[in-house]
């Protein structure tokens, strides 16, 4: 069993979305998923969960995903992945700290590239192991953003995983409509990028490439 979260101390970057779409992935691939929620805001558990109450802890509407809101669910499961606060404080430290794997899901802007060292080492200071950071959002019409992908691959090397997930309405409407983008459009970028992302994490943490 592997345990990895998605972190960053900026909001509306796309963690929750991330999370919501990968674990999808995952059961997809054959793995069995355990989602825990752990910010307080509960868009990924009120996403996965038909239950109002936090409490809830079990099985969803997805096969071979479950979910829970601050806790995790005795079970045997292959990946665990849990959704964080935008927060560096002591609660968000530990829950990184207890996790094998962190990814870090980054919107780009001079700004934030200029803060990533900051959130790189509030990773190196809980002793788990960096996956990397994955581009979300990406204009790949708009050449600012090949620059400051550019720029954030100078930053951080290698960590800077291949997949890049594309600025799409595509994304956006899924989750008003409460679909993965599995299964609002299959066949699209937007799909096939977040099976990208999901394969290379898979990867980072040892379990093959499941083509």
């Amino acid at each position: 069993m592997i345990k990895l979260n998605f972190f960053n101390n900026k909001g509306g970057c796309g963690k929750s979305t991330s999370t919501i779409n990968v674990a999808h992935a995952m059961t997809r691939l054959g793995k069995k998923v355990q989602v825990v929620d752990c910010d307080n805001q509960q868009n990924t558990f009120c996403f996965f969960s038909d239950s109002q109450d936090e409490n809830y802890r079990g099985s969803t509407r997805y096969d071979n995903i479950d979910i829970a809101f601050n806790s995790e669910i005795n079970g045997d499961y292959d990946y665990i992945i849990l959704d964080l606060p935008p927060a560096l404080d002591e609660r968000t430290r530990g829950i990184v700290s207890s996790c094998d794997f962190v990814f870090v899901p980054f919107e780009l802007s001079r700004f934030s590239i200029q803060g990533v060292a900051k959130v790189t080492e509030a990773i190196a200071a809980t002793g788990v192991k960096f996956g990397g950071c994955f581009v979300n959002k990406f204009d790949r019409e708009n050449p600012a953003d090949h620059n400051l992908e550019e720029m954030l691959r100078n930053t951080l090397g290698d960590k800077t995983m291949r997949t890049r997930i594309p600025s799409s309405r595509v994304i956006k409407n899924s989750i008003n409509y409460n679909e993965t983008a599995f299964e609002y459009m299959d066949w699209t970028a937007a799909a096939e990028a977040y099976m990208a992302l999901t394969r290379e994490i898979i990867t980072i943490c040892g379990g093959g490439n499941n083509a």
